[in-house]
Order: C-alpha cells, then structure tokens, then sequence
C-alpha cells in the first residue's frame, strides 16, 4: 500500500512538471511581437554616440509613445546619467515609425543599454 501511494505522488509530481514545461512554449502574443519590433526600432533610430564610455555599459529606461501622426514622444528616460537622457530625446522625439500592433497613445518602456 505504501509503494502505491509513492508511486501515485511520483506520477502526480511528473504530469505536474510537464505541464509548467509545456507552458513555457507558447508563442508570443502580437504585443509581445510589437513591443520587440518596437525595440528594436529603437535601437536602430539612437545608432552610435560619440561618448568615451571605456568599456562601460549605461543603462536606461526609456517611456515612449506613438501619437496620431506615427511618432515617437519620449515620456520620460530614467538613468543616472544626464547625458543619456538628452542623447534619447534628441534622438527618439518626434521620429515617425511603422510597427504594427503598436497602440497610439499607449506609454511603452523599453530598456535600453549604451555602450
């Protein structure tokens, strides 16, 4: 009796785990598809900068939204480093972009990393 009782938690534990295993292989749903494209989009538009970073990797959080006219607005950037925001707004403000999926009026926050 006892062996039967170990044996029905063994296969209760194991049909538990493939289905958190199946779980993690889902598609990624149109948001997540926008959300990617729009930072990649992102990445593209701030291209190189001219800072001195000696190996050093900024970070931030970049706030975007899309306004009626397909562009950018720059809500907010929240790093440590001044330079960082002012490189952003210059470079993201007012861009017009075309990403389908992407809502307009919807704040976006994308981490970014300058290196």
């Amino acid at each position: 009796m006892k062996n039967l009782k170990i044996a029905i938690a063994i296969i209760a534990i194991s049909l538990s785990s493939v289905g958190v295993i199946s779980a993690n292989n889902t598609e990624p749903t149109k948001g997540e598809l926008a959300k990617t494209a729009l930072r990649a989009k992102i990445v593209k538009l701030l291209g190189h900068h001219q800072y001195n970073l000696n190996d050093n990797v900024l970070d931030a959080e970049v706030a975007v939204m899309l306004n009626s006219k397909n562009e950018l607005v720059v809500v907010s950037v929240d790093s440590d480093f001044k330079q960082v925001e002012s490189f952003v707004i210059s470079k993201l403000n007012y861009k017009k972009v075309n990403i389908e999926g992407i809502t307009s009026g919807t704040i976006y926050r994308v981490p970014v990393k300058i290196k």
